[in-house]
């Protein structure tokens, strides 16, 4: 005779894994800052795959079953972490991809639902304490500069060296300032991508049907490119609420082009059967040099008129 597990049990059970995965994942990323950085990022996988693999019930009881859990073992500040940076894309990338819309899209969508949620969380903590969160990011970015300096004034850096080392990093701080709201967008779409690659490798390993489409055949809308052009433009405006709106609008448009232009590569790298010593090679000359990402951006863009990835015809002799 053979045993049949029950459906409900095996739900229980799927809970049970999915909140222990996820809230070992989380506090990984809140008591270890810089190792725990990287399974911080896939703290909405467990609660995405299992939404996948039984329903949207049994999702929306991990993510419920992990709130409770971390409610208990930390404070509340940590729980509204939690939900804003890892619970809404746990339950919002994997009802996407049930619902067939695949990779890009399901992303896209995702990274939309966060952010407002994201927004509204940040005008009720405003409105209800009365703070100001321009304010408060300012604060944090500028005592994040104080205590790197004194870092390296502990380390030995000391006269002009340290005061230049300090100039940059009052003018990287302004930076963050002025485009943060572009660098969470892209942050947020980063960590998304980052999980639906995850599930994919795990579907893909335990049979789980899903959809989630080509990499290598990505491509931007073609309207996108007006947005990209009045962005540019928009830097020109004398108003200051202009300029930082077109600022951070062709930040996140043009990352959009350059994940286009790594499909762009990446279908270059397939069709000519590049070594994966070279890939890692050009993988890591784009973190050293950040400027090749604006160089793939470029790429991105012209694909539009190019057209890279289609077959070329082949005329008669």
């Amino acid at each position: 005779m053979s045993l049949q597990v029950n459906p409900v049990q095996g739900q229980i059970l799927d809970v049970v894994k999915g909140s222990v995965a996820t809230v070992t994942l989380f506090l990984a990323f809140v008591y270890f800052p810089v190792l725990g950085m990287i399974p911080g990022f896939f703290a909405p996988v467990p609660g995405a795959y299992y939404t996948l693999k039984s329903g949207r019930t049994v999702g929306l009881l991990v993510l419920l079953a992990s709130s409770a859990l971390l409610l208990a073992l930390s404070e509340p500040t940590l729980l509204l972490v939690y939900l804003l940076q890892a619970g809404v894309l746990s339950l919002a990338l994997p009802e996407f991809l049930l619902r067939l819309k695949g990779g890009a899209r399901s992303v896209v969508y995702s990274v939309a639902i966060n952010l407002v949620v994201m927004l509204a969380a940040a005008l009720l903590y405003s409105y209800g304490t009365g703070i100001d969160l321009q304010a408060k990011v300012t604060k944090g970015v500028q005592s994040s500069i104080a205590q790197t300096v004194q870092l390296y004034q502990k380390a030995g850096v000391t006269g002009e060296e340290l005061k230049a080392m300090q100039g940059s990093m009052q003018q990287a701080g302004e930076l963050v300032l002025t485009i943060y709201p572009a660098l969470v967008t892209v942050s947020l779409a980063l960590v998304a991508c980052m999980n639906l690659s995850v599930l994919a490798r795990i579907a893909a390993r335990v049979r789980l049907p899903l959809y989630v489409g080509d990499f290598k055949k990505y491509r931007n809308p073609e309207p996108l490119v007006w947005l990209l052009i009045a962005s540019g433009f928009g830097m020109l405006a004398p108003s200051t609420p202009v300029y930082l709106v077109s600022l951070n609008v062709l930040i996140v448009v043009g990352a959009l082009y350059s994940v286009q232009g790594f499909a762009v590569v990446s279908h270059y790298f397939r069709r000519f059967q590049v070594p994966m010593f070279i890939r890692l090679l050009s993988a890591l000359l784009l973190v050293l040099q950040p400027f090749m990402v604006l160089v793939v951006a470029v790429l991105g863009v012209f694909d539009l008129w190019g057209d890279f990835r289609s077959p070329k015809k082949q005329e008669n002799l």
